[in-house]
This record gives C-alpha cells, sequence and structure tokens, in this order.
C-alpha cells in the first residue's frame, strides 16, 4: 500500500442551515482507484470540491502528499487533474484548438501535450471538428484529456460516466485503467453505477447525508457481497471433508456444527447432496445465499426507502 496523498480529517461544509458535508474523514493512498460512492445529493461533489479547492471548508483539515498549509495546498495542486463540472470549451473550436487554448493559458511550454493527451483518450483522428459536433462520448473523453494534459500525479473526477451510453462506459473505464496502471495515477472517483466502479476499483468509501458510512478495499467488498450455497446437515466438518475429497473444493467455510458454506461449483448442488448423503450426513436444506454490490450499497444506506 502506497502513502496516503489525500487526507480528509473531519471535513466540513456549511451551507447557511445545510450541512453537506458533516466530519468526514477518507484516506487515499498512492495508486488507489478510490470510489467515491453516494446517492445524489449525498455530498460527493461538495467533498470533491473541497479538496480541488473549489470551494473553501467550514472547519475540518486537508492534507495533500502530506502537506496542509494553504501556500502547500495551492502547489499540491498543481500535479493534480480534475473533472468536476463540465469545462468551459468552445464550441466552434476543435478538440486540438481547445486544448492548445488551455495550454497556452496555463503557460504549458510542452507543445506536444495536446496530441498526447488526445492519442491517450482517443480522440486524435477529430481533424478539424467542431466541439459543437462532439457526442457526449466525445465531450466527456475531450474533458478527461484536458485533465491529464499536465500528467497529474492525483486525477479527481466526478460522475464521469453519467449519460454515457454502454460503449462510451467501457471506452472510459479502460482509459481510467490505463492511466493508473501505466502512468500509476492516484484517481478519485465518485459516482452512483456501482457495477462500473466495481470494475475498476481499489478502494471504497461510502457516503450517505454527507457522512462517511463505511470504507472498504475492494477485496473486503467482494468477500462480503460474495454468493455462495449455504448446506445445513448434522455435521459440517464432516460434510467439509467429503466435498473436498470428492470435488476437490477449497472455497468453503464451516460456519457452525450444522452450517456449511460453499463458494464454488454451486450448479452442482444435486451431486453434493448425493455424496453427502452416500456418506451418512443427513442434509436438512441447500440454498443459495449471499448479496450483489448493489443489495450492500441500499443496506448501508439504510434500506430501499432511502436509496
Amino acid at each position: 500500500m502506497g502513502e496516503a496523498v489525500i487526507q480528509t480529517m473531519n471535513l466540513t461544509k456549511v451551507y447557511k442551515k445545510f450541512t453537506a458535508v458533516s466530519d468526514l474523514s477518507i484516506s487515499v493512498n498512492q495508486g488507489d482507484i478510490y470510489a467515491l460512492v453516494g446517492q445524489n445529493g449525498a455530498g460527493k461533489t461538495t467533498l470533491l470540491k473541497m479538496i480541488c479547492g473549489l470551494t473553501p471548508t467550514t472547519s475540518g483539515k486537508l492534507m495533500l502528499f502530506g502537506n496542509a498549509s494553504a501556500s502547500e495546498l495551492n502547489q499540491a495542486r498543481t500535479h493534480m487533474g480534475t473533472m468536476i463540472e463540465t469545462p468551459g470549451f468552445y464550441p466552434y473550436l476543435s478538440a486540438k484548438d481547445n486544448l492548445e487554448y488551455y495550454r497556452i493559458q496555463r503557460g504549458g511550454k510542452d507543445q506536444k501535450a495536446v496530441d498526447h493527451a488526445l492519442e491517450f483518450v482517443g480522440l486524435a483522428d477529430t481533424g478539424n471538428k467542431k466541439f459543437r459536433s462532439f457526442s457526449l462520448g466525445m465531450k466527456q473523453r475531450l474533458g478527461l484529456a484536458l485533465a491529464v494534459m499536465d500528467h497529474p500525479d492525483i486525477l479527481i473526477l466526478d460522475e464521469p460516466i453519467n449519460g454515457l451510453d454502454p460503449m462510451g462506459i467501457k471506452e472510459f473505464r479502460e482509459i481510467i485503467l490505463r492511466l493508473n496502471q501505466e502512468n500509476q495515477t492516484t484517481i478519485l472517483i465518485s459516482s452512483h453505477i456501482l457495477g462500473e466502479l466495481s470494475q475498476i476499483a481499489t478502494t471504497y468509501g461510502f457516503i450517505s447525508k454527507g457522512k462517511l458510512v463505511e470504507h472498504i478495499s475492494a477485496e473486503d467488498l467482494k468477500e462480503k457481497c460474495r454468493n455462495f450455497l449455504e448446506i445445513d446437515t448434522d455435521d459440517a466438518q464432516k460434510a467439509a471433508q467429503v466435498l473436498k475429497e470428492q470435488f476437490s473444493i477449497s472455497n468453503l467455510e464451516v460456519v457452525d456444527r450444522y452450517t456449511l458454506h460453499v463458494g464454488e461449483q454451486m450448479d452442482e448442488s444435486g451431486q453434493f447432496v448425493k455424496a453427502l448423503v452416500e456418506n451418512g450426513i443427513l442434509v436438512s436444506q441447500v440454498y443459495r445465499s449471499g448479496i450483489n454490490l448493489e443489495e450492500y450499497f441500499v443496506s448501508l444506506m439504510g434500506g430501499k426507502e432511502n436509496a
């Protein structure tokens, strides 16, 4: 695990009488793809804006690369790429001309940066096509190209796949994975599309009503959301031994004296029962159990009425 590059400690943002973010503490380690998950209005965008310096904090502490003073945070943000709101691209300019405008405005000296960024996100062949004629997917990729043009160490993305079709989502996901794996870019991404996040995230932070509900690694979440066969017998230890010997099963857990969980070959439940009975083991019931990621999210948020 890398060192923490983003840390918030009891970060709070209050707008008049409304608390958008409340005492929220997260830690994003170097190399993470940290998925910030919550319903619309949960405080995701507000948190990201505070991290990026787009809105001031009410209270709490923010550290970037281990630094916390105002001047240090401003310097650290020069190593950060952001895509929080739709960038102000000029509709009558091409993709290249739009990025060239921002390169000059930022004082960028690398004249090849624009071409490299466009190639990385798959927009190198757009030629003189005007931004106003771009599809939503192309507009999102151009926004990402702007965010990565200066080779940031941290990339902040707020709901980047909203509104994209399945192909656009797949392309965006592949770009994010390449950034993380090839460039070692740390990524903090917010979304409520859990199925997509589960394919890229290394760590999750679930938030609700401005508060952190749970921080969990992808491995631990996968374990919590795994599906399995629950087999109730009169001797779970003996049943486990039979299944290991006859079916070479290793993914199983003896829960208690009577209950066994099997996490593989679940379509062979009939053969499992037959083998157990033939070995003198009484089987009272067999059924599939477990929850998926969406169900887990709903339970964290307090049930369907709050999801």
